[in-house]
């Protein structure tokens, strides 16, 4: 996805993050006996929340977006891998992605 196209779409994550974490409330005010989805929800609402406050810094930053896969799919490794140190995976990658914006070839002056 072009960085252009993911900042004109910004508006639908940060809906979908909203109706998730609305239903969520919804749910447990109604009936909070269904635990398994209202923790989806609670946890899709808060990934999306995450995902579109970091929509302008992937905009900035257009690396990130091209290693963004691998990225997703060295974390649920990791997750699977480190479930019970999970505290440890999350600094860890966040340090990739500081590491990511600063790597490769610098743009000539």
């Amino acid at each position: 996805m072009e960085p252009q196209e993911l900042q004109s779409k910004r508006w639908i994550v940060g809906l979908l993050s909203l109706s998730f974490l609305t239903a969520f409330v919804v749910l447990w005010l109604m009936d909070d006996s269904k635990q398994a989805v209202l923790g989806a929800m609670i946890r899709i609402g808060t990934m999306l929340g995450a995902f579109w406050l970091a929509i302008p810094v992937m905009v900035r930053h257009p690396k990130i977006l091209k290693r963004l896969p691998w990225y997703l799919l060295l974390a649920m490794v990791m997750l699977i891998a480190f479930i019970k140190q999970f505290v440890l995976i999350i600094p860890l990658f966040i340090a990739l992605a500081l590491l990511t914006m600063f790597a490769g070839r610098k743009p000539p002056q």
